[in-house]
């Protein structure tokens, strides 16, 4: 379990989103954990938990004075590198200094949530720009990882946004637009946008599946590909499917610990500068029982796909106050035997693309 951890490493930012879910901005000055303390009290115990992957992140995580030095050491310690980047900072130079410093071992995540006029109202930032920064992030052979956060104002052209991505070639992952920041939970999509507008997409793109859900994967199909099942691990992580709760964890700014990023300032298993990493994963109430399935509330406690999926903690925390609640944005209950016989289908196929695709690019392979 816990193959990646989403590292918020400042709160500081260069830019102003309307709905940041750090309330990060260019005018309020944070104050950032010092570097030693950081390596001492969360890369190295992560490492030795078997976390290998860190996505850097913010805020703007380039703002910070040590960037470079904590980059450089969780390479040296041997994580793989993902940065996620508002991009503002990207220009040939910066590039040519993350890979001085981390070589290969990098990965871009770009946020995009539409490529028209409409993405400088939620992102304070013009999808031209992104677009221009991904061509030169490919001419230096940089992966790249494209970001969409999905809510009511941009559900009309997901279909759209998706199809430019997968055009180019890019993986995706998709996230839920929730309040943690911000007093906008009217923006949140409900059942009837997820499966009239998102799902519908997410059905035709292999790339994405990384946050699909609901994940309608049989468990002795997922099985037959990983060898993994309930009994082998309390979660998918071979490779990761559906909801990735109990496969990463989120550490935000402050040193709080939560089983998803976007739950962080509302959910924490403990401080990591105050507990240790292992106390709080393996240990707290919190991640001891939403790692086990059996005691997710609701028909995703009961439902046949709750190993391949388990329900998207997020929107059930945002729009109940329980982590443990039901998918609010699950529409199971709706469909017929035959229709989600067609859908199990489907989601099979286009999980056996995913499952080579990350098989080749190795982000879910063991030491």
């Amino acid at each position: 379990m816990f193959h990646t951890l989403y590292f918020e490493g400042t709160r500081n930012c260069n830019l102003n989103c309307k709905y940041c879910s750090t309330k990060s901005n260019v005018k309020t000055k944070y104050p950032d954990i010092p570097t030693n303390k950081i390596i001492e009290r969360v890369f190295k115990p992560a490492w030795d938990l078997g976390t290998r992957m860190i996505d850097f992140s913010g805020g703007e995580f380039l703002i910070r004075k040590d960037a470079f030095t904590l980059l450089k050491e969780a390479n040296d310690i041997g994580f793989r590198i993902s940065l996620v980047t508002n991009g503002k900072l990207i220009n040939q130079k910066m590039i040519d200094k993350l890979q001085n410093t981390l070589g290969d071992n990098l990965l871009l995540s770009l946020g995009v949530n539409s490529f028209d006029e409409k993405n400088i109202e939620t992102r304070d930032y013009e999808a031209k720009k992104t677009l221009d920064i991904i061509n030169l992030v490919e001419r230096n052979g940089i992966g790249i990882n494209m970001v969409v956060t999905i809510g009511k104002f941009n559900a009309d052209t997901f279909e759209d946004t998706i199809s430019y991505i997968d055009k180019l070639r890019l993986p995706y992952n998709r996230t839920p637009f929730v309040p943690r920041n911000a007093d906008c939970g009217s923006l949140m999509f409900d059942k009837e946008t997820m499966r009239n507008k998102i799902h519908p997409t997410l059905l035709k793109y292999y790339r994405g599946y990384v946050s699909y859900i609901p994940f309608f994967l049989n468990e002795d199909e997922y099985f037959k590909h990983s060898k993994q099942n309930r009994e082998v691990s309390l979660v998918p992580t071979n490779p990761s499917v559906g909801c990735w709760v109990g496969s990463f964890y989120g550490i935000n700014p402050e040193g709080e610990v939560a089983p998803c990023p976007l739950l962080l300032d509302h959910v924490s298993g403990g401080n990591v500068y105050k507990e240790s990493l292992y106390d709080i994963l393996y240990n707290s109430d919190l991640f001891k029982n939403i790692v086990d399935r059996t005691k997710l509330k609701g028909k995703c406690g009961t439902c046949k796909y709750n190993y391949t999926c388990g329900g998207c903690r997020v929107m059930a925390y945002y729009q109940s106050g329980d982590v443990m609640a039901e998918d609010p944005t699950c529409f199971i209950e709706d469909l017929s035997e035959e229709e989600l016989q067609e859908l199990e289908e489907k989601t099979y196929k286009n999980f056996k693309n995913y499952n080579r695709m990350t098989a080749f690019g190795g982000v879910f392979k063991k030491d």
